[in-house]
């Protein structure tokens, strides 16, 4: 059976999200990714209309497989105990040895002059602050969503060159420390 087109673009974007975390989305060029992705530069084409539309998609995938991560982890509960199981979980992923740091902030990095690729990455950054605001609760404080994603975020960067200074329970420690107060 012939697979169809949404079925060789689906795993086309499945086996592209190892390639761009690891070798990073502007320095993997497309004779590598048409290597790896086993396809041909025709059929990549025929479902991507560039590079930077290949790499928008990876973003979208990459923010829908977030936000299903953080939904069944904090199974619609709010209050403090759901936010410190994020950070948790922000301590797993930054001690895994395949961590490289935010894919979000790597592709915004690595490609400044795509408005694309950069709104696409803000879009994940301002859904994070929404998501850890609807943890706070009906009442919840800006300021206080906006604190809770710098923490996040910072460890997510720190933990890129200081494994060993295990920003992740930090910021949880942190995070605790402002739901207490």
């Amino acid at each position: 059976m012939t697979p169809t087109l949404s079925q060789t673009r689906d795993e086309i974007l499945s086996r592209v999200g190892d390639v761009f975390y690891a070798g990073g989305t502007y320095l993997v060029g497309m004779t590598e990714l048409v290597k790896h992705l086993r396809t041909t530069k025709a059929t990549f084409y025929r479902h991507f209309e560039s590079k930077e539309a290949l790499i928008v998609a990876y973003l979208v995938e990459r923010d829908a497989q977030v936000r299903e991560q953080l939904s069944s982890l904090t199974l619609g509960r709010t209050g403090a105990m759901p936010i410190l199981d994020v950070f948790s979980n922000l301590e797993r992923k930054t001690s895994a040895e395949s961590f490289r740091g935010c894919a979000f902030l790597i592709a915004a990095i690595e490609n400044p002059h795509s408005s694309e690729i950069q709104q696409t990455s803000r879009s994940h950054k301002l859904f994070l602050k929404s998501f850890f605001k609807g943890l706070l609760g009906a009442d919840a404080d800006d300021a206080l969503a906006e604190q809770l994603l710098l923490l996040y975020e910072g460890a997510l960067a720190g933990a890129v060159l200081r494994r060993e200074a295990n920003a992740a329970a930090t910021a949880k420690d942190i995070a605790a420390r402002l739901l207490a107060a």
